[in-house]
């Protein structure tokens, strides 16, 4: 009896490669989901950072009986050249990182102005107009760094048309400074009983010498403690270039908000067009960009109108 024959019918080329374009499909779309999930992750982590400064802030305002400002501000890489000068690194990102400040109890208006630098003149000086309220960081309170990709929104809410901003509907925040960007230094003020403000109201402001255009103090951090306000190289004729953000020593005044938006900035970027944010003249269409990514992916943070305790809005 004849041994029985057995036939083994191999996979043909066509075969083979349709297994390995559905892996190849497959190994992308996990890949891709990977990516997204742990960009997502990260922005979620930068939410908790952004809360737990919040309370951070609220508390010291409580037990201080003190206006405190929570702002977010750029931090870029460093390197020392051969000559030994400090230079930034713009090949490697930057961060934003959170700083808690308290007031210095001075007030007054920009002065005159040394190397991109102006003094406060104070009213004891002779000065009636209002528009500068100094702030340092709180001492012992070290900034938080959020990471890299991530910045923090804020709604307009109290920007007028100095900043050729409109209100409330526009969301404005840090500046990617590599892409020469203008942005706005947002922070969130805490009244001595832990609620949310946007002003002192103690203080009226007065942009000329006009009894008729009158406005509300505007609040800049002395990051640096140099008792000056530095705007480097923003130049203008009108109040608008000390609200503008455009380098990383910048001192520009605070825009004050009432809500936040932690939001991946390297993917608004990716999404986009330079043509949206590139140049100092590019400030309406940056905000519009901006604007239009958040309302549709960024982690919402409300504050509560009557004790100021911060929450993330479920999206």
């Amino acid at each position: 009896m004849s041994a029985a024959t057995h036939k083994c019918r191999a996979f043909t080329l066509a075969e083979l490669l349709a297994v390995i374009g559905v892996i190849a499909v497959l190994a992308i779309t996990v890949t891709m989901s990977a990516q997204r999930i742990a960009k997502d992750a990260k922005v979620a982590g930068a939410t908790n950072h952004v809360l737990a400064a919040l309370g951070q802030a609220r508390a010291i305002a409580i037990r201080d009986r003190s206006t405190v400002l929570v702002a977010f501000k750029v931090r870029q890489p460093v390197y020392k050249d051969g000559s030994g000068v400090v230079q930034v690194d713009k090949t490697k990102p930057q961060q934003v990182e959170i700083v808690i400040a308290k007031p210095t109890g001075r007030i007054g208006f920009p002065g005159a102005a040394t190397a991109g630098a102006w003094t406060l003149v104070l009213p004891a000086a002779g000065i009636d107009d209002l528009l500068i309220e100094e702030f340092e960081p709180v001492e012992g309170v070290p900034p938080r760094l959020l990471p890299s990709g991530v910045k923090v929104a804020g709604s307009a809410a109290d920007v007028t048309d100095i900043n050729d901003i409109g209100q409330d509907t526009v969301w404005l925040g840090q500046p990617e400074l590599k892409n020469t960007e203008r942005a706005s230094m947002v922070v969130v003020r805490y009244g001595a009983d832990g609620s949310t403000i946007t002003r002192n109201p103690s203080l009226t402001g007065n942009l000329t010498a006009s009894g008729t255009d009158t406005s509300v103090v505007a609040p800049y951090i002395d990051f640096n403690r140099n008792a000056r306000i530095d705007i480097g190289t923003t130049t203008g004729s009108s109040n608008g270039k000390y609200f503008a953000y455009d380098e990383g020593n910048d001192e520009p005044l605070g825009d004050h908000t009432l809500f936040l938006a932690v939001y991946d900035d390297e993917r608004m970027h990716e999404e986009g067009t330079p043509a949206d944010w590139q140049g100092y003249g590019a400030w309406a269409t940056l905000n519009a960009a901006r604007t239009d990514f958040v309302n549709q992916f960024a982690d919402r943070i409300h504050f509560n109108r009557f004790t100021g305790v911060a929450e993330v809005m479920p999206k």
